[in-house]
C-alpha cells in the first residue's frame, strides 16, 4: 500500500492509476436469479440450494426464520443473494 502525503494534488496532476472502480451494492441481486422459478421455498430448497439426494434436509421453517417478515420470493432471493454474492 502507497500513503501519499497530499492525494488531491496528484490527482490534479493526473498522477493516479486510471483503474476503474466498482460501485454498487448486492443487495437485491438475489431477485433476478429466481426470477420466473415457481413460489415454492421447499422444492427451490431441495432442487437449487442443495440438490441431488441430500435435497430436502434443509428446514424451509428455518430458512423463513432466518429471513424474518420476508414472503417465500423474497426468502428465495435472499438466499440466491447470500450463496452467490454474499
Amino acid at each position: 500500500m502507497t500513503i501519499i502525503d497530499d492525494p488531491l494534488q496528484r490527482i490534479r496532476q493526473g498522477q493516479i492509476a486510471q483503474v476503474p472502480i466498482l460501485l454498487g451494492s448486492t443487495e437485491d441481486d438475489g431477485s433476478l436469479f429466481v426470477l420466473g422459478m415457481p413460489n415454492n421455498l421447499s422444492a427451490f430448497l431441495a432442487e437449487q440450494i442443495v440438490p441431488g439426494p441430500l435435497g430436502g434436509l434443509i428446514s424451509p421453517t428455518l430458512v423463513r426464520a432466518l429471513y424474518p417478515g420476508l414472503s417465500d420470493p423474497q426468502v428465495m432471493a435472499a438466499v440466491e443473494r447470500d450463496m452467490i454474492f454474499r
